[in-house]
């Protein structure tokens, strides 16, 4: 008896997947691949170019900050890249470059941390991190650590400064030149204006030019206040051997502060003593000014004078060591030992020593105020001689003033004016030095940049949009249905 046996058939399936079948099908629809990636590219392309519309109007670069440590200028005020932005830097700046709105310059300029090398720090930490990407949070933390403080100096270590000159109606040479001027003009504003440098010298001086009448009792008290400055100028002039030997109308610091002193004696006084002679409400209540302050001097002084007559009762009566029982016992306070009531005797030696100091300041207040009260008497003196600046005794300050000649006062302007106009000149040549050897807080560390339309970062941009094209014509070429065969 034979047995058919049936042997199992392959199964057939009806949609199988044809490599070639796919190739021909993307070969069909070539057209779709090779166009949309290029639609893709071209619109990001011109997305990116409108992106930096206006932008190659800007000009920028970059300065390194020199005077400045730990965000702080060299006297301690703390700064801020705002500070460039200042209104008296502005202000200075558009008058420079007759521009006569300053928010307009307020809003093309932009300063901002940042120096030229901070990109490569940070392309160093993004590496660091690809590198360790499997790394553990500590390791991670450790990265971001070592890194920070790099990005943080390599950042804040300069500033960026950046220039809409087209919005200023300047040309791109003009706006070259703003830019570079922005950061000179910082450096001399807050040198000379808010005196970061805590050496002020001869840029703190004021200048001396107004025109005053001597006939008057105001235009006196105005003379003798510009007189003081002056006399404290010349002084830092002649002092100081950068400005000794500086020369102005013929003559040195040396030759004015002379000058300065034979009109004091020879004119002011006489013109002084007229103008308060005289019964005018200014001199009457200057005078009664002068006493007052008189008096309050007196006052400190008497209780002054009490305090240091305490102070010396203290140390006789055994709080301190006079200077012969420090020298007797030299030797013993050599051989002091912490023991028993040591502790005792050095409480005791703190305590003379505060006594001490605190004596010593007192002497130097009380010397400064008598120093003061001479000046007063002094003044009121020759006002009247007797205090109420009439001469006669009476206070009552009446007195018609004693005339002086027009020939007098007319030669004691010419004089004073010639004065005022040599320490004027001295000054100006004295400032032009300090603000030569003024240190400079910054120094430039790149050249002027315009932004380039196609940065190398764009150009991966691009090449994305190339692959999400070819990625999206290729399934679209496989999605598309099959025309119908009729």
């Amino acid at each position: 008896m034979s047995q058919d046996v049936s042997m199992p058939q392959p199964l057939s399936y009806d949609d199988e997947i044809s490599i070639s079948e796919l190739l021909f099908k993307m070969w069909r629809r070539r057209g779709v691949i090779f166009i949309l990636p290029l639609v893709l590219a071209g619109l990001t392309v011109v997305g990116l170019l409108t992106s930096k519309i206006g932008s190659e109007d800007i000009l920028s670069y970059y300065i390194e900050l020199n005077g400045i440590k730990d965000d702080a200028y060299p006297n301690g005020t703390r700064f801020s890249p705002q500070d460039l932005l200042n209104p008296s830097v502005m202000q200075q700046l558009a008058a420079t470059y007759s521009l006569t709105e300053v928010s307009n310059l307020n809003k093309a300029l932009v300063v901002e941390y940042g120096t030229a090398n901070a990109e490569g720090v940070l392309a160093q930490y993004q590496a660091a991190l690809s590198a360790n990407s499997k790394a553990g949070p500590d390791q991670i933390a450790l990265i971001n650590e070592r890194y920070e403080s790099r990005l943080k100096d390599a950042t804040r270590r300069g500033l960026r400064i950046s220039v809409d000159y087209v919005a200023l109606g300047l040309s791109k040479s003009q706006g070259e030149a703003l830019a570079y001027a922005l950061p000179k003009m910082w450096n001399q504003v807050f040198a000379e204006k808010f005196r970061i440098f805590a050496d002020k010298g001869v840029l703190g001086l004021p200048v001396i030019a107004a025109e005053l009448d001597l006939t008057t009792s105001l235009g006196v008290l105005e003379a003798e206040l510009q007189l003081e400055a002056i006399s404290t100028g010349i002084e830092l002039l002649n002092t100081d051997n950068r400005y000794s030997a500086l020369v102005a109308n013929g003559s040195t610091p040396a030759d004015a502060a002379k000058m300065l002193e034979d009109f004091r004696r020879i004119y002011f006084d006489p013109i002084y003593a007229s103008a308060f002679s005289r019964s005018d409400e200014l001199a009457k209540v200057y005078r009664r000014d002068l006493e007052l302050n008189l008096v309050e001097v007196e006052v400190a002084l008497e209780e002054l004078n009490e305090r240091i007559q305490s102070i010396i009762d203290i140390q006789g009566n055994g709080g301190s060591l006079n200077s012969g029982q420090a020298s007797a016992g030299g030797s013993a306070a050599a051989q002091l030992q912490i023991e028993g009531d040591a502790l005792d005797q050095l409480v005791s030696l703190s305590k003379t020593a505060s006594l001490a100091e605190y004596l010593q300041s007192s002497f130097d207040e009380r010397s400064e105020l008598t120093r003061t009260k001479v000046e007063l008497l002094t003044r009121m003196k020759k006002m009247g001689g007797d205090g109420d600046g009439d001469g006669d005794g009476d206070g009552d300050g009446d007195g018609d003033g004693q005339l002086l000649s027009d020939q007098f006062l007319l030669t004691a302007d010419a004089r004073l004016s010639g004065i005022k106009e040599t320490y004027a000149n001295l000054l100006s040549s004295a400032q032009e030095t300090a603000r030569q050897e003024t240190a400079s807080l910054y120094s430039v560390a790149s050249g002027i940049q315009a932004p380039k339309l196609i940065q190398r970062r764009d150009l991966l941009f691009i090449a994305l949009a190339l692959a999400l094209g070819g990625m999206l014509a290729v399934i679209s070429a496989l999605l598309w249905p099959e025309p119908q065969a009729e």
